[in-house]
């Protein structure tokens, strides 16, 4: 803050006629008796001579050189602060600002590289897990393909024997029910003269009566006696040998 010298008023005031009385004591003009005199009284108020006031000027030791106001020392209470001040401080802060973001920048580049570590080793880990998984299952599938073609195989096998089964029993059925069936009975063997004879009878026969006896190559409605033995006998009938049991009266299979 510029704080200028203070003097009394009455100083300034003289001060300003004591200018007029000049310019107007080099004036030639004649109109005027009293000259000078006449122009300060005209300029100056009506009163006694401020003789106080210019000791008062005087004690504080202002003189006519000291009154130009552009030449008056400015004097200031505050000293200024530099200008660079701010500037120095702003640019502290953002060293500082610079200095965190570069360790906060090297600290995210080393946590993304641990992590970086750690994620390539479990990929590993999980890539090796998955391997061993894939080969388990192709060995399995393996096995089962293998397992699968045995029960194929045994699945014809299997089909080839009730298919083979099922065609003898069919065949053994349609024998049965194509052989033809004795219409007699076989009551025993008889042996005369060294040969031996069977006995036949019908099969409605009611008595001893009815009993005929048969050697081999004799013929009973159209049977004819072929064998002998001790628990049936043959007989060819219709191009067939057809063997008939004793006391039965089933053929003997």
């Amino acid at each position: 803050m510029m704080r200028f010298p203070s003097f009394p008023a009455n100083a300034a005031l003289i001060l300003v006629a004591s200018l007029i009385a000049g310019c107007g004591g080099s004036d030639d003009d004649t109109t005027s008796p009293t000259g000078d005199s006449a122009s300060v009284d005209a300029v100056l108020p009506v009163g006694p001579a401020p003789s106080s006031d210019l000791d008062g000027v005087e004690e504080v030791g202002i003189g006519m050189g000291d009154m130009d106001p552009t030449t008056a020392p400015i004097e200031f209470d505050d000293k200024p602060a530099p200008i660079d001040a701010p500037n120095n401080a702003v640019s502290s802060r953002l060293d500082e600002l610079e200095e965190q973001q570069d360790d906060l920048f090297e600290e995210l580049q080393y946590k993304t590289r641990d992590l970086q570590d750690a994620m390539a080793a479990h990929i590993a880990e999980v890539a090796a897990s998955l391997a061993a998984l894939t080969a388990r299952m192709e060995k399995a599938e393996a096995r089962i393909n293998e397992a699968n073609e045995h029960l194929e195989t045994l699945e014809k096998k299997v089909t080839t024997v009730a298919t083979q089964r099922a065609r003898t029993a069919s065949a053994r059925a349609a024998a049965r029910r194509d052989r033809p069936t004795a219409p007699f009975l076989l009551t025993g063997v008889e042996s005369r003269g060294g040969i031996d004879y069977i006995g036949v009878t019908p099969r409605s026969a009611t008595g001893l009566a009815d009993i005929r006896f048969m050697a081999i190559g004799d013929q009973y409605q159209g049977w004819t006696l072929s064998g002998i033995s001790e628990r049936f006998a043959t007989f060819k009938v219709r191009r067939e040998t057809v063997t008939v049991p004793f006391s039965s009266s089933d053929p003997a299979p």
